[in-house]
């Protein structure tokens, strides 16, 4: 069995976009939820910064989920909506 895969996203709005990016990945995160691979899919909003945090069964289901038309125009929309995004595989610790 494999370990699932973990990703923090950060992502950096433009000036005055942070609305627009915690609507994007509110569409992005239903649509997301739904894939068969996904364990986990979550935003976190702070004053400046946007997290992103994903759970993935293995690097297949992942795979499968850069592919989905969702996602595809999700990031499209991000990344005109940010100035920098970040993305960053995660292992937790102390997590039984």
């Amino acid at each position: 069995m494999t370990e699932p895969l973990n990703l923090i996203v950060t992502l950096q709005p433009h000036a005055g976009r942070l609305p627009d990016v915690v609507s994007t990945l509110a569409t992005l995160a239903q649509a997301s939820r739904q894939e068969a691979g996904c364990l986990r899919y979550d935003v976190a909003v702070g004053e400046e910064l946007v997290y992103l945090f994903e759970v993935w069964t293995d690097r297949e289901a992942l795979a499968a989920h850069e592919k989905e038309p969702h996602f595809v125009l999700g990031v499209a929309a991000l990344n005109r909506l940010c100035a920098s995004l970040k993305l960053e595989f995660v292992q937790w610790q102390g997590q039984s």
